[in-house]
């Protein structure tokens, strides 16, 4: 870890601990990176389970009475594993996948507040990432879902939700019904007439019927 702004740790102690809280389905460890005034560049993840765990950075007064007391600490961000080999539902970057112990589930959503949604695929897949970007059955049937999904959860809120992954999600809607934005003061089944306008669109565009049938027909003949 180096620090990219010196002047965020302006007003804090040389003697204040760093620390990098991870947590994930349930695991959680902190990291600790020293002090300010000698802070460690890294440190060791002891934890083999984490596959995209949530991340916060925290600093801790040591010094007398204040001893504990939490000087300043980051929004949560994502810290995703496994290279760049993600796949995007039609830009890269608004839906990430990660193999991990799901068993004796296949996918499973995690929305997060602060960052973009994950779907974890069981690690027992091989090569994961390809086969939900290229197996037909997993586009046709399981992607509108997690799209449905996602939306259900962004069209809770009475207006537009300020977190940047959820502002990418609605600009990519917006490309599949342009103009059309959610009703967010109309109630509940405008919100899911609007979300089902979107599947249709997103369905649509991409073909997935004819994409299912065309598989399951190769299937059938051999």
């Amino acid at each position: 870890m180096t620090i990219a702004d010196a002047k965020a740790f302006s007003k804090m102690p040389e003697t204040a601990r760093v620390k990098l809280r991870l947590f994930e389905n349930k695991f959680s460890e902190t990291l600790e990176f020293g002090t300010i005034g000698a802070m460690k560049i890294a440190a060791e993840i002891r934890n083999g389970a984490f596959s995209a765990p949530s991340c916060q950075l925290r600093v801790v007064a040591t010094d007398g009475v204040t001893s504990g007391l939490l000087l300043g600490s980051t929004d949560t961000w994502t810290l995703r594993t496994g290279g760049d080999d993600e796949a995007g539902t039609s830009s890269e970057g608004i839906l990430d996948f990660q193999p991990f112990d799901i068993a004796p589930r296949t996918w499973k959503l995690d929305l997060r507040d602060d960052d973009y949604p994950i779907v974890y695929v069981d690690k027992s897949i091989p090569d994961s990432r390809t086969w939900v970007r290229n197996d037909p059955i997993f586009i046709s049937c399981v992607l509108p879902a997690i799209v449905k999904e996602v939306f259900d959860d962004i069209l809770l809120a009475s207006s537009a939700p300020e977190q940047e992954w959820v502002k990418d999600w609605l600009s990519w809607a917006d490309t599949l019904m342009p103009g059309k934005s959610p009703p967010w003061t109309e109630g509940d089944q405008p919100k899911q007439d609007w979300i089902n306008d979107l599947l249709d669109s997103f369905c649509q565009r991409h073909g997935m019927l004819d994409l299912l049938v065309g598989t399951l027909g190769q299937e059938a003949v051999t």
